[in-house]
């Protein structure tokens, strides 16, 4: 038994920090890494959450240069504070987290990115 569960424990621990796509869902047992190491939690004003891997950016636009954000992005304030990185989109299949939502929003600049489902 104890053979068997040494090998799960290690491929579970993996699995929790893996990057191969920035923006996952991620929860304190699901961590982010590599580009998207930030573990955000937005809720919207229906009540919804969406807890997703992003980073921090410096520049709001409507694109982000590829020094700050994973390509495809746009550096944005997410809850009117923080300046972030998000998906950019143009279906809600592009939103590759929970609750996700391909939406343009009031601090977007006009681009259609991933957000917490309204």
């Amino acid at each position: 038994m104890l053979r068997l569960l040494a090998p799960m424990i290690a491929l579970l621990a993996a699995l929790g920090c893996a990057d191969t796509q920035p923006y996952q869902t991620c929860n304190s047992h699901l961590l982010c890494a590599g580009s998207t190491p930030l573990c955000l939690s937005t809720t919207a004003a229906s009540g919804r959450v969406a807890a997703f891997c992003t980073s921090h950016c410096t520049i709001a636009g409507a694109t982000a240069s590829g020094s700050e954000c994973p390509a495809n992005s746009a550096c944005v304030r997410v809850n009117g504070v923080d300046l972030t990185c998000m998906k950019r989109c143009t279906t809600d299949a592009d939103c590759p987290f929970t609750n996700g939502a391909c939406l343009v929003t009031a601090d977007s600049l006009g681009a259609r990115i991933c957000a917490v489902r309204p």
